[in-house]
Order: structure tokens, then sequence, then C-alpha cells
């Protein structure tokens, strides 16, 4: 049912429930007879106690209420509804014989709507009623609309929060797409490179291994001939000399070519069978034992503390045996540069060292691996995952750790994370599932 700006709907209006309250029988009476001839439900009620209680345990829409009543008056009553919130929105028109303007600011400042001296006119307690009946409505109505309004605010607030939640999540999904894609044209052209430069760089690698053997032959026949001058011989010494670094540091770098192009081809062949149950405490110990002796025959001076604290609790992973031991060791094998490096920085009171940790959280398992070397700079951190980066001048292939991240992400849904501080530490965090 609508109630328009200029008056209610008069059926509304004359269902109203009206609560009289009048010490005075023949008044209490009288005003009821009034009420209910135009149609009102009228409750009467003899003093102010009984009153509160009425009107508390069953709100009225409008109470015409007496001043001069036995303790609690007029006044009290007022105050006493106007105190509770059941109770305070309900307009109060006093009745009274009290004519003086304090008394009329006494009512209206306890809570009072209006005030009406008796004796009174029946046309004019008619009206008033009515109105202040008009504006309860309209203020019901305009609370109701005020109600309804902050609850369409807060749901068209919520359904943006979950369009924009939808949207970052498809932003993300689709940002995913476009690396993926990316990296599978980008696996596609490195093996195609790989797979053209192959042979041409087994010859160059032949050719400069078989130059170095024939020069120190030649060098050796040169050093025995005893028939040469003493300038030519010098001369000629000098020019194999020349000539052999040149075709060592030809074969040394065509063997870190045909690294490069190893781990190319690794990076684009990640097996996706075989996959078994596995005990990731035994598979970093193989790991390390792997790093560690593969870092001691590059450098004999190699001497590196492992702390190792593996979890004997931890269940079983499924994975593949092969990838997910070639991502271990390069993780370990960098924890390992880092700390030789570090070391021949230091003083003498360094002791280079690794901490290798295993845990259980939740429904993964955790892998830590830490180290007391050279650290990632906060630049550099953000970009040691993607291929062909690398802080290994000389050295590295920049393919490893892309190739780690693949083979523990994207192969075996797990995460990599790091956490680095330059020349304090640096620590691998993985997870996997169980």
């Amino acid at each position: 049912m609508v109630i328009s700006a200029d008056g209610c709907n008069q059926n509304m209006v004359t269902r109203a429930n009206i609560l009289v309250i009048d010490d005075k029988p023949d008044n209490l009476r009288l005003l009821s007879n009034i009420l209910i001839i135009e149609g009102y439900k009228v409750r009467k009620v003899l003093n102010g106690r009984l009153a509160i209680d009425a009107a508390q345990l069953d709100p009225p829409d409008l109470i015409l209420l007496d001043i001069m009543m036995p303790a609690p008056d007029g006044y009290e009553v007022c105050q006493t509804l106007k105190e509770n919130p059941k109770t305070k929105d309900i307009p109060i028109i006093f009745l009274s014989a009290l004519d003086t303007l304090a008394d009329k600011v006494k009512a209206l400042s306890v809570g009072g709507v209006d005030f009406i001296t008796k004796p009174f006119q029946q046309e004019e307690v008619l009206a008033r009623v009515k109105t202040h009946l008009q504006i309860r409505r309209l203020n019901q109505s305009l609370q109701n609309q005020n109600q309804q309004l902050e609850q369409e605010i807060q749901r068209r607030q919520q359904v943006e929060a979950e369009l924009q939640k939808t949207l970052q999540e498809l932003q993300a999904t689709q940002a995913q797409i476009v690396v993926k894609e990316k990296l599978a044209s980008l696996g596609a052209l490195m093996a195609g490179i790989a797979h053209e430069l192959r042979n041409p760089l087994n010859f160059v690698n032949n050719y400069a291994e078989g130059s170095v053997e024939l020069l120190e032959e030649i060098a050796e026949r040169i050093d025995n001939a005893e028939h040469l001058p003493p300038e030519l011989l010098t001369f000629l010494q000098e020019i194999l000399e020349e000539v052999r670094g040149n075709a060592v540091a030809i074969h040394q770098h065509g063997q870190r070519a045909e690294r490069i192009i190893r781990n190319m081809m690794q990076h684009c062949q990640t097996s996706q069978g075989d996959w078994q149950k596995l005990d990731l405490n035994s598979l970093l110990s193989e790991a390390i034992d792997l790093a560690y002796h593969s870092r001691r025959a590059q450098s004999h001076d190699f001497n590196v503390t492992v702390q190792c604290h593996y979890d004997p609790a931890l269940p079983m992973i499924e994975g593949s045996p092969s990838d997910l031991s070639r991502a271990f060791i390069n993780l370990i094998d960098n924890a390992f540069y880092a700390v030789y490096k570090q070391q021949q920085r230091s003083d003498d009171t360094f002791v280079p060292t690794i901490w290798v940790e295993t845990r259980q959280q939740d429904r993964l398992i955790e892998a830590r691996i830490r180290d007391n070397g050279t650290g990632i700079t906060p630049e550099n951190q953000a970009k040691i995952f993607d291929p062909f980066f690398t802080t290994k001048a000389n050295e590295g292939t920049g393919l490893g750790l892309s190739i780690t991240h693949d083979i523990l992400v994207e192969q075996h849904h797990g995460t990599l994370t790091v956490q680095s501080q330059v020349n304090i530490s640096t620590e691998f965090i993985v997870t996997l599932p169980t």
C-alpha cells in the first residue's frame, strides 16, 4: 500500500492504535469514544506505571497523555518512554488543564510532539491526531526506504567487490595463459635452435680439441729441432703458444655452448611420465652428494659444511625422480656456488655453510635450502626464474633456475620462492603436495 506525500491512506489512519492515558475515568471515557467513532483502535490506561508497561509490551502508533497524574506524572512517563529504544519514536500528544508557557515548553522538551489544553475541542483533537499519525506513517516509510537503500548499497558493494575479484582472477589467469603460451613458443624455438646448433658445434669442439693436440705435437717437435736458428725457434714458439691459447679458448667456449644447448633441450623436455612414490629426504641427500662431488671435482679447495634437519615422519610424495633430482641439484649447487664465492671474498673466520630442512605443513611438504653466501639483490630476485637470466658471468647458462621452477611449479604443482639478503643469506623454499 503506497503512502503519498499529501496524506496517508484513510484505511491506515483509521486502523491506527492509540494509547490514551488519564487518571480521570470521565476524561478517559470521553476521549476513547471520540477516537473509536473515528475508527481508531483505542487502549485506555488510568495511571503512568501501567501506561509504561502497556506501551512497551505493545507499542501504539500514538499516545494521548495527561500530565497531572499520581507518580509517575505525564512528564516522567514521557521521559521513560523516550529513553527506551522500543518506544522512543512513538509520537506523544499532551492533554492538560495546565496552560502556561512553561508547562508547554517542558512538555515539548521531554519529548512531546504537541500540547492540547483542556477543556479541548473534539475537532482539534481529531485534527492533531490525524496530522501526527500521518507524520508518523511518513517517517516510518522514510526509515524503511532508507533501510532498503542501505541494503541495496551494501548488496551492490558486495556485487562490485565480487566482480572486481572475478576480474582480477580473470586477469591473473589471462596473464598465466599468456606466459605459458610465450614459454611454449620459446620452448619450441629453443628446441629448434638447439637442434640446428648441435651438429656444427660438435664439429667446432672436435676440431678445437684436435687442434690443441696437434699444436702440442708441433710444439714438441719444434722444441726438439736442433737445426733451427734461435730467432726462428723463439718466433715459432710464440706463434704456437698464441695459436694454442686460441684453440684452448675455442674448445672451452664450445663446451660452454654445448652445456647451454643441453640445458635448452632439458628446458624444453621435462618428463611427464615415470612418476613414482618418493622419499623427499632421500632425494635431498642424494642431491647434496651429487652437487658436492661435482663442485669438489672442479675446485679441490672446495669445502662446505652441510647441516641437514629432516623430518623423519614425512609422507611420500609422487613425482618424476629424475626431474625432481635435477631441480634439487640445481638449488643445492647454487647454494654451494654462493658460499664458495663468499668464502673467496671473506677472511679465515668465515665458515661456508648450507642448511637443508624438511617438514610437513598441513597437506604440503616443505623443503628449505639456505646458505650464508653472497645473496641476491632485490632487483635480481624478481628475475632469477626467467630463462637465460644469470649472475654467473661466463659460467652459468641462465636456465638452471628456470628449469627448476618449471619442474617444481608447472610439472609437480608446487611452489618455489626465494628470500635473500646480500652478503648474508639466501633461502629457497619449496612446497610440494603430498
